[in-house]
């Protein structure tokens, strides 16, 4: 295959990638949809119409991103058994997608369960429902400790962080990504298992605070642990690539 075929064809899926991370930005969570839950005034048999409509429109646009990503491994295959230059990229092309979390993972690691403690008493004999509740913070601290014992990825009840996730309390549930969830909070951390174990259980350290307030905490080592790709959407409106330019990049 001459050159101008391989550059065409890694072009074309270049192309194809982007149309179909421009495609699952485009998909909308239905729960969260506003124009849904704003429309006060619709019949119950318009708005459950348009909720299935909206259903639809989100299975069309799933099946073109898995077609695209199908078309974009077929043209990768080629690339990788033509040119060197174009196995580079593939692997360029597969380390991104690694970092940003758009590809299942598997590796040793850890998991570490956390439950709400049994009922602690007041002064007044009264049960302090707020101090037997794991909370956001608690569920960050231990997320922030396992990334700064070398961890290299980690999802909380199978929801993966990434660099836009956030970990906040709603209502009586916490919030990770776009997914509301309730105890118990399984972390998943793929790493060096021995490493991340030790940096939990250090004196004084997270979990020793955690185990005072009577927190229900469980830790297991794994030879392979499988985390999912990110499933949410990834936007960017304000932030712009820097392009290069001249020979020096500036």
């Amino acid at each position: 295959m001459q050159n101008k075929d391989i550059k065409a064809q890694i072009t074309i899926g270049a192309i194809l990638l982007i149309m179909a991370f421009a495609i699952t930005v485009q998909i909308k969570s239905v729960s969260q949809n506003k124009s849904i839950a704003g429309t006060t005034n619709l019949r119950i048999d318009e708005l459950l119409l348009e909720l299935k409509n909206e259903r639809d429109k989100n299975d069309e646009l799933r099946m073109q991103v898995d077609a695209y990503k199908n078309d974009i491994d077929q043209y990768l295959k080629e690339a990788e058994t033509t040119d060197n230059y174009s196995k580079i990229l593939s692997e360029q092309l597969s380390r991104a997608e690694l970092s940003a979390g758009m590809v299942d993972v598997k590796g040793e690691g850890i998991t570490v369960t956390l439950n709400d403690a049994a009922g602690k008493r007041t002064g007044a004999g009264n049960v302090n429902a707020n101090a037997t509740l794991i909370h956001d913070e608690d569920i960050r601290k231990v997320v922030n400790e396992l990334f700064a014992a070398g961890a290299e990825v980690i999802a909380v009840n199978d929801s993966r962080l990434i660099s836009t996730s956030a970990v906040r309390c709603v209502g009586p549930s916490i919030l990770v990504n776009d997914t509301k969830m309730t105890p118990p909070y399984t972390i998943k951390a793929i790493g060096k298992a021995e490493q991340l174990e030790a940096a939990l259980n250090l004196n004084g350290g997270v979990i020793d605070n955690l185990k005072i307030w009577g927190f229900k905490i469980d830790i297991k080592r794994h030879d392979e642990l499988i985390i999912p790709r990110y499933s949410g959407k990834v936007t960017y409106d304000i932030a712009k690539p820097i392009e290069k330019s001249g020979e020096d990049g500036q």
